[in-house]
Formats: structure tokens, C-alpha cells, sequence
């Protein structure tokens, strides 16, 4: 089941990715900070990422991952799936 996450700007967001299509495995959330802006919605250590800011992931690496939720600023929009 897929939901969207919002977290308001600027980072640190306070969650950690793992996978990516060079590890041939879908992004993860591998970590959330507690107390962090992560911590406070309603994503889960566990959730696979679908989406950010309305890009699909299934051909995203690692790196261009993370290179995308560097580049929001202000919103961070997440679709998840748990």
C-alpha cells in the first residue's frame, strides 16, 4: 500500500537510503534519525521508496537518489510503500 510522505525544509531530513538500481535492489529506508523531521511523519525504517518529488525510483541509482532529495530545499515529497 503507497503513501506520501511531506517533510518541510531545509534538511537534514533524517532518514538513510539503501539500494538502487546498481545494487539491484529497490531504495529502502535503512535508518531514521529519532527526533528528526523523518521521526516525526509516518515513514517507517523498513519502507521501500516509490517516488521522490514525483519521480518514480525503479531506474534510479543510489547516488542519483540521493542526489535528488539533496537538491529539495524547501519540501521533500516521498511516496512510499510499507
Amino acid at each position: 500500500m503507497a503513501y506520501s510522505v511531506n517533510l518541510n525544509g531545509p534538511g537534514p531530513w533524517g532518514f538513510r537510503l539503501q539500494g538502487g538500481k546498481d545494487f539491484n535492489m529497490p531504495l529502502t529506508i535503512s535508518r531514521i534519525t529519532p527526533g528528526s523531521k523523518a521521526a516525526q511523519s509516518q515513514m517507517n525504517q523498513g519502507d521501500l521508496v516509490v517516488a521522490i518529488d514525483g519521480v518514480n525510483t525503479d531506474s534510479m541509482t543510489h547516488l542519483e537518489a540521493q542526489n535528488k532529495i539533496k537538491s529539495a530545499s524547501h519540501n521533500l515529497s516521498l511516496t512510499l510503500q510499507k
